[in-house]
Order: C-alpha cells, then sequence, then structure tokens
C-alpha cells in the first residue's frame, strides 16, 4: 500500500479491474454500508456477518492492494473519521433544528447526504459525463423500481436541452433488448441502481457488453453499491451517503443529475435555446387548439 492510501476505499473499489465474486460483493456492502461497526470487527466477525468464509475477507483486502485485512481495516477507520468529522461540522449547524421531529431527522439527514457528495463525485467527472452524452447521437437511460421518479426527471431535463432521449423502465432481458434496437456506436447508456445491485436492471451484464461491443458510452448512476457492479460500466457517478443503510430519498442523486443537465445546458446552449423556444411554440399551438375546441 502506497499510492492506494491516497484513494478512498470507495474508489479504490471503482478501479479495481479484476472480478468480484458474489462473497467479496457482500463483504463490501457490509463494509460500506456499516463503516462504522467495521472497523471494530475481525476479519473473522466480518466474515460471519457476510456468512463466507474468513479466508476470503483476506483474499478480498489483497485483491485491493492491501498487506492483509488488518491494513484494509485501517484505510477504512482513515475514511469514516474523515466522514464523521464532516459530519459533526454539519450537525453542528443544525443544532438549532428541534430533535425528535421525523422532519428535522429527515432534513439533518438529507443535508448530510448532500454534502457527503463532494467526497466521491468531482466536477471533473460530471464534466467528463457531460461530454460522452454531448457527443452522443441518442441517450438511452435504463433503470427500476425506486429509481423511477429520478429517471423520469433527468429524461425530462435532457429532452428540455434538445437531446434525444429514450426511457427502459421495468423492462425484462428480453424487452430490454428489444427496446435497445437501434443503438449505434457514440450513443451513450445511463444505468441507475441503488442500495443492491439487485437493483440494477434486469439484463445488465448483457447490457453494459453490449454497448462495449458496439461502442456505446455506458454510464452509471447511483449509491455505493454501484461500484461492485460487473462488467464496470465506462463511467460511475457513485454518491455515497453518511448511512447507506438508511437510504430513503434521492436528493444526493438529484443533484448529480441538476449536475450534469446545467453542466450540460453551458455545453450546448444554443440547441438548448432552440429546444425551449420549440418548446413554447408548440405549448402555444395546444393551447390555441384548446381554445378553438
Amino acid at each position: 500500500m502506497s499510492s492506494e492510501k491516497q484513494q478512498s476505499f470507495e474508489s479504490m473499489i471503482e478501479s479495481y479491474e479484476g472480478r468480484l465474486t458474489d462473497a467479496d460483493k457482500k463483504l463490501i456492502s457490509i463494509i460500506l454500508g456499516e463503516p462504522s461497526e467495521t472497523v471494530y470487527l475481525s476479519s473473522a466477525e466480518l466474515a460471519s456477518r457476510a456468512n463466507v468464509h474468513a479466508s476470503t475477507v483476506v483474499r478480498l483486502a489483497r485483491k485491493l492492494g492491501f498487506d492483509g485485512f488488518p491494513d484494509m481495516r485501517h484505510k477504512i477507520r482513515q475514511d469514516f473519521e474523515y466522514k464523521k468529522s464532516t459530519s459533526d461540522k454539519i450537525k453542528q449547524r443544525i443544532d438549532l433544528i428541534e430533535k425528535g421531529s421525523n422532519l428535522a431527522d429527515l432534513i439533518e439527514s438529507e443535508i448530510a447526504a448532500i454534502a457527503a457528495i463532494s467526497n466521491t463525485v468531482t466536477q471533473n467527472q460530471i464534466d467528463d459525463v457531460v461530454n460522452r452524452i454531448y457527443k452522443a447521437k441518442s441517450i438511452f437511460i435504463v433503470g427500476r423500481g425506486s429509481a423511477a421518479p429520478l429517471i423520469t426527471h433527468f429524461e425530462r431535463r435532457l429532452r428540455r436541452s434538445g437531446i434525444q432521449c429514450r426511457v427502459a423502465l421495468n423492462l425484462q432481458r428480453r424487452d430490454l433488448a428489444e427496446h435497445l434496437i437501434g443503438i449505434q456506436k457514440g450513443d451513450a447508456i445511463v444505468v441507475f441502481g441503488f442500495q443492491s445491485i439487485n437493483s440494477l436492471p434486469s439484463g445488465y451484464s448483457a447490457l453494459i457488453e453490449s454497448a462495449r461491443s458496439i461502442g456505446a458510452h455506458s454510464i452509471a448512476i447511483g449509491d455505493s453499491t454501484i461500484l461492485t457492479a460487473r462488467p464496470k460500466p465506462d463511467m460511475v457517478l457513485s454518491v455515497s451517503r453518511p448511512k447507506e443503510g438508511v437510504m430513503q430519498l434521492r436528493s444526493g442523486p438529484m443533484l448529480i443529475c441538476e449536475a450534469l443537465a446545467m453542466t450540460l445546458l453551458h455545453k450546448k446552449s444554443k440547441k438548448a435555446v432552440r429546444g425551449v423556444e420549440s418548446l413554447q411554440h408548440l405549448r402555444a399551438n395546444f393551447l390555441e387548439n384548446n381554445t378553438n375546441k
């Protein structure tokens, strides 16, 4: 461990090029979901929680470039202490919020979640994703379940900027394959996934591999669990929360989508203006037709 120590544990998982087994993914899910407890567990205790063999914990540590589990645990502790100090500063700002209120707890949780975005997503990453979307002829947005409201909002923001989008929501493998007929080199596929690898679209692996073989860009947006998705997409925007296990709202991912849309708007300002003008013209026609009824 040398240069790896400059990275966060999450970024090390994302940059790992090798294969992650199901047992590895269970361990990573526990580590990222409850870091405050993980830093005090032995390799045997961590293995017991994931219901895997203790040797799997050691193998995972070495896969990621650590000397062993103690070295990996030290890195997890460093990350946790940094995030905790950030969280403590945030809590100081909201001490005046009435304790015990569901609204107050929710506000506190979302403030912490939004503040944590800068730990995992940079403007450079936003710019890189926007460049791929900007050059794409068509954007395919794929997801299921609780990602639906976010997908709908993101598609609408892109469409209003003059971007051609197609949405594949809650589709099974056969239907997803049919929906993606016509995808071409240079197009972009944006996949959403949250809380569990099982939340990814059915046929995710085939989707990423097909995009790669065609020459289309693949982009994944989600929480820290999406870092374990394999095969890896071309780009990942992982929005980590201080408490992954109690994740409910999508404030963080929504903010990321807004950052993408706003950055794209500046990049495609002329086309976006034409799109808005076209929308206004269509709205005027619809209102006029409604008046004439």
